[in-house]
């Protein structure tokens, strides 16, 4: 059993390596983790903004991993 920030890594990694996978894909390349390990930190990481989910038909989740923003972006010039 991975640990969270482990497994996280690894999410990213898989998603790096692969492109695109469905989450199913996703729990079976990563045997050392249960599905709600693997969900919950999809789950983490889609709310952070570093994973993208995509849901093109009812069967199942289309996972990659989000586009990086540019800095320039990110930033908020106060009034």
């Amino acid at each position: 059993m991975l640990q969270t920030d482990d497994l996280e890594s690894a999410i990213h990694q898989e998603l790096a390596r692969v492109g695109t996978c469905t989450l199913e894909e996703l729990n079976e390349r990563l045997p050392y983790s249960s599905w709600n390990q693997v969900f919950s930190a999809v789950d983490r990481l889609n709310r952070e903004g570093t994973v993208t989910l995509q849901r093109p038909n009812s069967s199942d989740y289309i996972l990659s991993l989000a586009p990086r923003r540019s800095a320039q972006a990110c930033h908020v010039t106060p009034v």
